[in-house]
């Protein structure tokens, strides 16, 4: 059975740190470097995230 993972975009938006140039954002234990905080949904969607806005 495929676990449903959930999360409100909102809460992923809190484990992006900035760094001064972007942002680092760990998700699952993989870190991620990011210019914008819009690509968070892409990294999680690719995970098998469904998103609640």
């Amino acid at each position: 059975m495929e676990t449903i993972k959930t999360a409100s975009f909102e809460s992923l938006i809190e484990l992006a740190v900035p760094d001064g140039d972007g942002y680092i954002f760990t998700l699952d234990g993989e870190t991620f470097r990011i210019k914008d905080t819009l690509e968070i949904t892409g990294i999680a969607s690719k995970k098998g995230y469904i998103i609640i806005y």
